[in-house]
């Protein structure tokens, strides 16, 4: 009786399927490289418009912050006095506060005659700088019987993305002009 297993069984031909595995390897590589280019410009738009919206977020948050921090202290000061680009005015305790741009960034006079920056901060669009700009050639500040007006451009510089801010606030402690 002969061996159940003759030399070289183990390497018996069989039929070749090489071809159709190289065949779905390179269809497999192809729908994977043009996925890829399909997905890697709308990956970068993606980011680009991300980016864009963190901007113009961050220059929403500073609008409201100094629209609000100026309209609480204008309405409620006493004696404001208005230069272009600087407001002067008295607290109820009679202390003199107010704010002026200077160097493209908006700052907060303090009771204690420093001043200290509200916008411009490298903190407020990772480390971009938001720039104080004159609104189509206004003064920042100016006054126009009672009121005073404020108006500037909030400016993010590298982006270009700006933001007017412009408003009217008419003091409550003010007399009769």
């Amino acid at each position: 009786m002969g061996s159940v297993f003759p030399a070289g069984s183990w390497r018996r031909k069989r039929p070749e399927k090489n071809g159709w595995i190289l065949l779905d390897v390179l269809l497999a590589l192809s729908l994977s490289a043009l996925t890829l280019t399909a997905l890697l410009p709308l990956a970068g738009q993606t980011a680009r418009l991300d980016r864009r919206c963190q901007i113009e977020e961050a220059l929403l948050r500073q609008h409201v912050n100094v629209e609000e921090t100026l309209f609480q202290a204008l309405r409620y000061g006493q004696e404001v006095e208005v230069a272009p680009a600087e407001v002067r005015f008295h607290t109820s305790q009679g202390t003199v506060r107010g704010f002026a741009v200077r160097h493209q960034s908006l700052y907060v006079r303090l009771s204690d005659g420093r001043y200290q920056p509200l916008t411009g901060g490298g903190s407020t669009v990772k480390g971009r700088f938001l720039a104080i700009l004159p609104l189509d050639g206004q003064p920042f500040f100016s006054r126009t019987g009672q009121a005073v007006q404020v108006a500037f451009l909030l400016k993010e510089k590298r982006s270009g993305l700006s933001r007017p801010v412009q408003f009217a606030v008419w003091p409550l402690n003010e007399g009769e002009l």
